[in-house]
């Protein structure tokens, strides 16, 4: 199955340290079995967020790099993803970078989502896999 990783996920693998991380851990573990997917727009979203809880950006690009790269693709963003873009924009008042996210994913036919962001539950075409939903893969 495509799974499309959203930054949350990442951004909590780089920066936590507290006993919750287990969770986040456990939860990408299992994520391994299935096809992963990000695009440079979540690449920037963690190293830019990370950044903001005093992780470098050489180290950031380190994890990113041994512990998240090897098991994802980079899904390429462009031009033929403005009208998708535009749509999921429209119809779910989405940030810019969710519709893109979303964009990203209808292009590689990925209908689930790695994240914390509970704005995709209101998107009827993917399903929002977490900690507390579940993974039900």
């Amino acid at each position: 199955m495509k799974i499309f990783l959203d930054s949350s996920l990442l951004i909590y693998m780089n920066t936590m340290t507290s006993d919750e991380r287990r969770h986040i851990d456990k939860l990408f573990r299992e994520l391994l079995e299935e096809e992963l997917l990000i695009n440079m727009l979540v690449l920037d979203e963690v190293i830019y967020i990370s950044r903001k809880y005093g992780i470098p950006y050489d180290a950031t690009l380190i994890f990113l790099r041994n512990i998240i790269l090897p098991y994802t693709e980079i899904i390429p963003i462009e031009e033929e993803d403005i009208k998708p873009f535009e749509k999921y924009l429209i119809k779910y008042d989405l940030r810019p970078s969710d519709a893109i996210h979303l964009a990203t994913m209808e292009k590689v036919g990925s209908k689930h989502i790695v994240t914390e962001d509970e704005e995709f539950d209101r998107v009827k075409e993917v399903e929002r896999i977490w900690l507390n939903k579940g993974l039900d893969l």
